[in-house]
């Protein structure tokens, strides 16, 4: 009877603990996801310009690119593969205003993040 009676108290005080789910209006909080980043040369595929290293992230299905000879205005790109004279690198094919022609050079393959995460590359 002592054995039934002490089971009893214990199932009795184990019941009194209760959990909290919580509220269905709310996810677990997902830990910030780092946007995707290139540094990549820039081009203008309709006039045919090359530019040098940008600095780019993703942006749903494209990329936002800034580069200082546009100071401040993030360009909307895509990444591409480019061809000139049998040399090719992946660039940010960017939506840029073309004023002329220009005449078809090679992108800089050697852009890259520095240790200070400026953008740069070897061409000048």
């Amino acid at each position: 009877m002592r054995v039934a009676l002490f089971a009893f108290s214990v199932a009795a005080c184990g019941s009194s603990t209760t959990t909290s789910a919580p509220p269905a209006n709310r996810e677990p909080a997902a830990p910030a996801a780092t946007p995707e980043k290139r540094c990549l040369p820039v081009i203008a595929k309709e006039c045919g310009c090359t530019y040098s290293c940008g600095a780019g992230v993703r942006d749903g299905t494209g990329w936002r690119v800034t580069h200082s000879f546009w100071k401040g205005n993030d360009l909307k790109a895509a990444v591409e593969r480019y061809c000139v004279g049998g040399a090719c690198t992946e660039v940010f094919s960017a939506e840029i205003v073309c004023d002329g022609i220009c005449p078809p050079k090679a992108a800089d393959p050697t852009c890259h993040f520095d240790g200070s995460g400026a953008c740069v590359g070897a061409a000048p």
